[in-house]
């Protein structure tokens, strides 16, 4: 079984006619995420190099707010049909953990059960064409919401997605754990990652049914 969402979203302009659209072209999508970024509150750069790999889109926030969100980096996937794997999701995890910052994945297709689950675990936003047409950033919750959300569906914890850390590469306080170092941050083992430098902002999480953000 794969991830819900919709390939057909109405909300898309056709493929054929439109610039940036098509085979191995993903230009359109990109811009149109540096867009709502921007009119979310941040500063965006595209097709940026992190060391010897490409970042579609990154950002950070023109306000710090001291939570993870204020600096991302996301990659934009405009595929007609074809489900996103777990490489995709790999590939973006490590351009975050070389840029200390959130990963984001915004896409027009469909992820992978294997994609889907390192998406929960890695705390990767993920975002679809209609996301776009909100007005924020969805928040990172502490219960997330099943693909396809119904109403009637229970919400699983986030540490279900989740194993512990291995002893050795366990950082638990700020104190213990110098500026110069560059790498993500747990309170304890089965904490979520926080890649932002300061590290601060590693609890912001709120139930996804309390939560002001339609996930649709």
């Amino acid at each position: 079984m794969t991830d819900t969402t919709d390939p057909d979203d109405k909300t898309e302009p056709p493929r054929e006619t439109t610039p940036g659209r098509g085979q191995g072209n993903g230009e359109w999508l990109q811009n149109c995420f540096a867009e709502t970024l921007e009119s979310w509150g941040y500063l965006t750069a595209q097709r940026e190099q992190l060391l010897e790999l490409t970042a579609d889109v990154v950002a950070k926030r023109d306000s710090h707010r001291g939570e993870p969100s204020d600096y991302l980096v996301c990659e934009c996937k405009d595929w007609a049909n074809r489900p996103i794997g777990e490489e995709t999701i790999i590939r973006l995890c490590l351009l975050a953990h070389i840029g200390s910052a959130m990963p984001v994945l915004c896409h027009t297709t469909y992820l992978t059960d294997r994609a889907w689950k390192l998406a929960q675990v890695y705390d990767v936003r993920l975002l679809t064409h209609d996301d776009l047409l909100k007005d924020r950033l969805p928040p990172l919750t502490k219960l997330r919401p099943p693909r396809g959300t119904l109403s009637h569906r229970h919400e699983r914890d986030l540490f279900s997605f989740r194993s512990s850390i291995a002893v050795m590469l366990r950082r638990h306080a700020v104190d213990d754990y110098p500026d110069h170092l560059s790498g993500p941050a747990f309170e304890r083992p089965t904490d979520p990652p926080c890649y932002v430098p300061d590290r601060t902002g590693r609890d912001e999480y709120v139930g996804a049914e309390a939560c002001d953000y339609d996930f649709g």
